[in-house]
């Protein structure tokens, strides 16, 4: 499958999740994997396509992959677009998969401005706040958008049930040259847009790890244990069989429509 995607975008896309990433307090979420950049792109693609009905900003041909979007374009990006702004990697060996895994950090000279679009640059900034380094919360979350579950394994992903058909908003495509007022007055709009987002990473509840005590295996331990026990009833006895499940289960409604509706 080859998409016709818009090289330096993309490329420009994932320097700008690594450069919002690194206004983050906790150092541990300056530095973001693979997995994060392309969730992350995904999600910036998802936000765009709701005002552009269904269409998505980088042209991506997502896929349903294993356990969420994927896309060996943009896969085999990463490592030039971040190479290319000088971004410092780091190379972990992973104690659960074969071979190692990659981390990327903002250099220190890094660029602080971009020219993005506001719904891709604020989404990115939304996301990004909320989930960090986080690998197990964003893959939770992006399992669960709608293109997700409508969708089969290998299925493409289609866009165009997350439109809001209500409203329209034209994407900008004419650059008009900025006199030197406008320009002073997009850099204090930028430099404000920095200190606001700075201020919400400080503000942001710190993660407080909570100690359980210890337990107590005394006599009333064993006694509520024995209670549970024979409220469940007798054994279920052993039994062997085949469950076969429909591949159209994938399709059902119940997987993204809610129960109330």
């Amino acid at each position: 499958m080859n998409d016709q995607i818009d090289t330096k975008k993309i490329d420009q896309l994932l320097q700008y999740i690594l450069y919002v990433a690194s206004q983050s307090d906790d150092w541990q979420d300056k530095e973001l994997s693979m997995i994060h950049l392309i969730k992350y792109v995904y999600l910036a693609d998802l936000e765009y396509a709701k005002f552009n009905h269904g269409k998505t900003y980088t042209g991506i041909t997502w896929v349903f992959h294993h356990y969420g979007p994927w896309s060996v374009p943009l896969f085999k990006r990463i490592e030039p677009a971040l190479t290319d702004l000088g971004a410092i990697k780091k190379t972990y060996e992973s104690t659960k998969f074969e071979g190692d895994f990659k981390k990327w950090r903002y250099p220190n000279d890094g660029d602080t401005e971009y020219e993005i679009n506001l719904i891709i640059s604020g989404a990115i900034q939304k996301f990004v706040l909320k989930f960090g380094s986080d690998t197990r919360g964003l893959l939770d979350y992006v399992y669960k958008t709608e293109p997700m579950l409508r969708a089969a394994p290998e299925d493409v992903l289609d866009f165009s049930a997350v439109a809001i058909p209500t409203k329209k908003i034209e994407e900008e495509t004419a650059k008009q040259e900025l006199t030197e007022r406008q320009k002073k007055k997009k850099k204090e709009a930028w430099e404000d847009l920095k200190k606001r987002f700075q201020e919400k990473m400080q503000n942001r509840p710190k993660k407080k790890r909570i100690k359980p005590p210890p337990p107590v295996y005394d006599d009333i331990y064993f006694e509520g244990i024995e209670y549970l026990d024979s409220l469940a009833g007798k054994d279920i006895e052993d039994s062997s069989g085949t469950i076969t499940i429909s591949d159209d289960l994938w399709y059902s409604e119940a997987r993204y429509k809610p129960d109330d509706e």
